[in-house]
């Protein structure tokens, strides 16, 4: 079991620089990857983007990319052969037909700035590619140490809390055939009373105690309850992510809870499904935080 939320972060070497990478992990319902590389990067997101989907499965995952020791804007510099070679023809031309001498240097070419085109170098280097897609890696595996390292503490206090909610039920189905015996006693009194000076078979009121005690019986919810117990203990013992299993069972948790604390006929059982309540909340509150 991982939490959703943490941090990783680290960095690799090149000629002449290094890349660091920097993720952030916060909870969210599906998977969100948010990736602030700089423009000559692009070409590359949508590959790093599958390294962090194959480790990380749900929550939003910012990530930042920065490179150190190489100019943000590399920049190179085209040269107009033609219009140089141009320009030292008409000039040679010049002195011969007005007998000018002297030579044609280079300050000359260089102040002229039609022959020279400066162009943005947008493609990052092969060595820079490599070292950020090893950076990346690096930070995921310390950002998964991390989300791992928190996902235990996780586990730990819903497993106490789903225990809690164990005992809640073994004592509320200890509680139930007391419950049982004593209102069909009691219906059986009032019915007597009301009927007194009728005349009605004993079976056929037994018959209809047992009918009116059987719509506030608890068993089926209790049975189910075991169940979806069950299947958040097993979910809890998982490597893989659970989160919304787990979500989707407390929510199941709940409805029984609801159902018994609506039926239940006695003070014990009904203090025993609010505090039960009370720890299905803090476990759907919990749960959020988990891939």
């Amino acid at each position: 079991m991982r939490s959703m939320t943490g941090y990783g972060s680290s960095s690799a070497s090149f000629p002449g620089g290094r890349a660091s990478i920097e993720l952030r992990a916060v909870n969210h319902r599906f998977l969100e990857v948010k990736m602030g590389l700089p423009r000559e990067f692009l070409p590359w997101e949508q590959e790093w983007r599958e390294m962090i989907q194959v480790q990380v499965k749900r929550g939003r995952i910012e990530l930042t990319l920065i490179l150190s020791g190489r100019p943000l804007r590399p920049y190179g510099i085209n040269l107009n052969l033609d219009l140089a070679r141009a320009y030292r023809e008409a000039i040679t031309c010049l002195q011969q037909d007005l007998g000018i001498k002297g030579e044609l240097d280079i300050s000359f070419l260089t102040s002229r700035p039609e022959l020279f085109q400066v162009t943005e170098k947008p493609q990052p280097t092969q060595a820079e590619i490599q070292a950020v897609k090893q950076a990346l890696q690096l930070a995921l595996t310390s950002l998964e140490r991390q989300r791992s390292r928190e996902g235990k503490f996780l586990a730990r206090d819903l497993r106490t809390r789903v225990a809690v909610l164990e005992r809640a039920r073994r004592a509320i189905m200890k509680r139930n055939p007391v419950v049982q015996h004593m209102l069909r006693e009691k219906l059986q009194e009032r019915v007597t009373t009301l009927l007194q000076g009728m005349e009605i078979a004993q079976s056929r009121l037994l018959q209809e105690v047992v009918a009116l005690t059987q719509k506030s019986d608890i068993t089926e919810e209790l049975v189910r309850l075991q169940s979806h117990l069950q299947a958040l203990n097993e979910a809890l013992h998982s490597n893989e992510p659970v989160g919304k299993r787990i979500d989707f069972l407390l929510q199941e948790v709940q409805r029984e809870i609801n159902t018994i604390g609506a039926k239940a006929e006695d003070t014990t059982i009904r203090h025993l499904v609010v505090a039960a309540k009370e720890e299905v909340e803090k476990l759907r509150e919990q749960v959020q935080n988990i891939e």
